[in-house]
């Protein structure tokens, strides 16, 4: 049957006005996985004025990893990050894709973060030496520091620490208008919000003129890419394009890393059988003075199981948002060109086919073989895939390794249950505090 012959993918029920906007908040995953398993693959949804087609299962992921770049925009739906900071890398596709991404993944690797690694750690090291003295800490506040920092360090060189506020308020504003649709496009018109997209800008323009100045002489990072990165052709970027790769390790710092260490954090305190194992692990690979060394991560293996669950059950990106570049056929239904589209790539990681008693949490699944299957994506498959990733688990081992050296921390209650927000990006609300009991 012709493209043309097919008919429009199944609607999910919803209510007047609202639409699927109340069902989705909070576990948008849960919704996606509950919404495959009645409809099948393909269904479209409505929350308050957006309404997407959704592709969801082990064929949407394959689909959109093999067929991406030519099937799928993401210039509508990532565009913000490029319109407000010149993050350009989200929005291209094909060669031009490619070689900047290439260029950007060379600034943003374990290795740089292993040349940088005792600055990493006593700055983190100095973070829980503050958390010691409080009585609760405000868990996502506080990892958003935290992450930023660290990544700050690591990519750049120097701590962004007295910016932090403004980087957070004016990136998860933009994310909140322009990918999820939260606040309309006037928002980013306001003076605050124009003014901190002002400093941001000139902070990273500063940044790349100090450096150029001032070379390090150690191994090359975010702002040395930058420096001296030229197109596809190669010719030189624009001034602005290298001022939005100079700002994209701040970016993934202030929400995604935040966000897992904050949910890893909720799942050992959550299971104290758990958080036992884990401290056990910790102590024997440490060495006498007690310090985490970089090789000592290898060791780590169930720490590192705690990283890819966390990140199956609570991934930070439940869906890839996408735009139909043409129309197409996918299982049965038409799905038209220009259609907004989510591709939920994380609706696999709650099937009982790919994971055993999916609600059960376990450190010890076969994440490996999923992940080659293309049905273990927390942060998205294809061409598009999170350049931090594999730096994002890293220094995930790492902190989680260092506080439960340094800290003994409690939740509200034993069985405390999180209650998720879903934007700008699913993460435990800055309502979720843990009690700080002392040293480990």
């Amino acid at each position: 049957m012709t493209v043309e012959r097919l008919g429009p993918p199944p609607i999910v029920p919803g209510l007047p006005m609202l639409g699927n906007a109340l069902s989705m908040m909070g576990d948008v995953q849960g919704f996606l996985v509950r919404a495959y398993q009645r409809h099948g693959g393909i269904f479209r949804i409505r929350a308050l004025h957006q309404s997407f087609t959704v592709l969801a299962g082990a064929e949407a992921n394959h689909l959109l990893r093999d067929r991406g770049d030519e099937l799928f925009s993401s210039e509508t739906t990532m565009g913000g990050l490029d319109r407000e900071f010149d993050m350009r890398v989200h929005v291209l596709r094909g060669r031009p894709h490619r070689h900047l991404r290439k260029l950007l993944a060379t600034g943003i690797s374990r290795d740089l973060l292993a040349a940088r690694w005792a600055t990493v750690t006593a700055e983190t090291e100095r973070m829980l030496a503050d958390w010691r003295t409080r009585p609760s800490l405000a868990v996502v506040d506080q990892f958003q520091r935290l992450a930023a920092a660290q990544l700050s360090v690591t990519l750049t060189g120097a701590s962004s620490a007295d910016r932090f506020d403004t980087l957070r308020y004016a990136f998860e504003l933009m994310l909140d208008v322009t990918l999820a649709g939260k606040w309309p496009p006037a928002v980013l018109r306001w003076p605050a919000y124009r003014k901190a997209r002002a400093e941001i800008l000139a902070f990273a323009r500063t940044s790349l003129a100090e450096r150029a100045a001032r070379p390090t002489g150690g191994p090359a990072d975010l702002l040395d890419q930058a420096l001296r990165a030229v197109d596809e052709h190669g010719n030189p970027y624009p001034a602005e394009l290298r001022a939005g790769m100079a700002l994209q390790g701040y970016f993934a710092g202030i929400n995604t890393v935040a966000y897992l260490y904050s949910f890893m954090l909720y799942a050992l305190l959550r299971h104290p059988e758990l958080l036992a194992r884990v401290t056990a692990e910790v102590d024997a690979v440490c060495g006498p003075d007690g310090q985490l060394r970089f090789d000592d991560l290898r060791g780590l293996g169930t720490l590192r199981g705690l990283v890819l669950e966390t990140l199956r059950v609570y991934p930070p990106a439940p869906a890839s948002a996408r735009t139909a570049r043409t129309t197409f056929g996918f299982q049965g239904h038409r799905v038209e060109e220009g259609s907004r589209l989510l591709v939920a790539t994380t609706v696999p990681h709650r099937l009982a086919e790919y994971y055993p008693e999916p609600q059960r949490f376990d450190v010890d699944r076969d994440f490996a073989a999923n992940r080659r299957a293309g049905v273990y994506a927390p942060f998205s498959v294809g061409s598009h895939t999170c350049l931090g990733a594999g730096m994002t688990e890293v220094l995930a081992v790492a902190t989680m390794a260092m506080l439960v050296r340094r800290l003994r921390l409690a939740l509200p209650t034993p069985d405390h249950e999180l209650r998720i927000r879903a934007t700008p990006g699913p993460n435990p609300g800055r309502r979720f505090r843990v009690s700080v009991l002392g040293d480990a």
